[in-house]
């Protein structure tokens, strides 16, 4: 099994330096989405901006094998279609 390494930006890069084995990419692309679907739900309840985050996996020798990047936000909007709040980046 190779070990894969999930470097987080989103504002602060977290780098890192543990990793986690897995048998292909495609098993370390399923814990990339899920460790950040985990970090988005929170951030978003916690009403964070998250205007650019970006996820690089990276292999043993340090190759970049996964980018996850993305932008979210939550409106509230009134019946009138008027944000009343929002978190996040628009």
């Amino acid at each position: 099994m190779a070990r894969y390494f999930f470097n987080v930006h989103d504002g602060i890069s977290l780098i890192d330096t543990v990793g986690s084995e897995h048998p292909d990419v495609q098993s370390a692309r399923h814990e990339a989405v899920e460790t950040i679907a985990e970090r988005l739900k929170g951030a978003l309840l916690k009403d964070a901006d998250i205007s650019a985050w970006l996820m690089n996996v990276t292999d043993e020798r340090g190759f970049t094998v996964i980018v996850l990047s993305f932008t979210a936000t939550v409106k509230i909007v009134d019946q009138l279609g008027l944000t009343v709040a929002s978190a996040g980046a628009s």
